[in-house]
């Protein structure tokens, strides 16, 4: 089944409602869900550790063009800004017949902790950014973080998070399946990125003390 892809993109932090629970755990990565209040939709989140620089691992997150590798079923990426510090990106998403396909526009902050030696990306979506595309349902609602530390040089760490509203009608049932495989998914294909030679040497000004 083809998953909505774009769902490991977007969240929003409401009260959360029970524990987490552990959903996935292969790779060395692990998935944990939890029930959010009000919503149908389980709340996320997925750790694992990189064999991998942290200015490395921000490489992969700022190479917009090739965002199509890291995010499952990404149709289509788009640069609409970026800055030494954020950017802002379209993401089209191929969803699971029959589901109409999922977009949407996202700015990313970069903040770096030189002391924790820590990196959090803040990720919002922003629905005004990009045209509405006929045929696809726009994202409207949603933002989320990864937290990379710096373990070593070639080590780092990732909290991710996420909650999200995926727009249009979809059953809860396949939305919370998505939620359970798109993280794996994806940070398969983020461990498997770092390792690219066109991300070897990158530096950033906003990882500088």
């Amino acid at each position: 089944m083809k998953s909505l892809s774009i769902l490991l993109l977007v969240a929003i932090f409401p009260l959360h409602d029970g524990a987490w629970e552990l959903k996935k755990d292969k790779n060395d990565i692990k998935v944990y869900t939890k029930h959010v209040e009000g919503s149908g939709l389980k709340a996320i989140k997925a750790i694992t550790t990189f064999n991998a620089s942290l200015e490395t691992c921000a490489a992969v997150l700022r190479d917009i063009d090739h965002l199509t590798e890291l995010f499952p079923d990404t149709k289509v990426a788009k640069k609409i800004s970026q800055t030494e510090n954020d950017q802002v990106h379209y993401l089209e998403m191929d969803a699971p017949w029959p589901v109409a396909d999922r977009d949407g526009a996202f700015k990313l902050v970069y903040k770096y902790d030189a002391a924790a030696q820590t990196l959090v990306v803040d990720a919002r979506i922003m629905p005004e950014a990009y045209p509405v595309q006929t045929g696809i349902v726009r994202l409207t609602k949603g933002g989320g973080t990864w937290t990379f530390k710096r373990i070593d040089a070639t080590h780092t760490s990732l909290d991710y998070y996420f909650h999200g509203d995926p727009g249009g009608n979809i059953p809860s049932w396949l939305a919370n399946s998505v939620v359970e495989e798109n993280p794996l998914k994806m940070l398969t294909n983020f461990h498997a990125l770092v390792k690219h030679e066109r991300y070897k040497g990158k530096t950033f000004s906003f990882l500088r003390p």
